[in-house]
């Protein structure tokens, strides 16, 4: 290989791992998602604390991303928020993973 391959070959993978990374952090910003005049993370820790929870109580406290404590009364609402807006931004994700390995 000569250098003008190799610089391009490096370029290449150095524009992919930032497109990722870009990505990565797109779909992160968007599973903010408001509740209750709360904000909330719709990443699996979440999903699965709601989740379970939920199976032991129909209202309860749960912190937010600033750390305040607000109350859920209606969880099976908030928890089908949580996972269409994690599986959103997911799908949304994979799409672009899918396009930058056919590179």
């Amino acid at each position: 290989m000569d250098i003008k391959s190799l610089r391009e070959q490096s370029d290449l993978s150095f524009n992919t791992a930032t497109a990722k990374q870009n990505a990565l952090e797109k779909a992160r910003s968007r599973q903010i998602v408001a509740y209750n005049n709360h904000l909330f993370r719709a990443d699996a820790e979440t999903i699965n604390l709601i989740s379970v929870l939920k199976q032991q109580q129909d209202k309860f406290f749960v912190l937010d991303v600033n750390q305040n404590p607000c109350e859920i009364d209606n969880a099976e609402e908030f928890l089908t928020l949580l996972i269409s807006r994690n599986q959103e931004t997911l799908n949304q994700y994979h799409t672009l993973y899918q396009q930058l390995k056919q590179r």
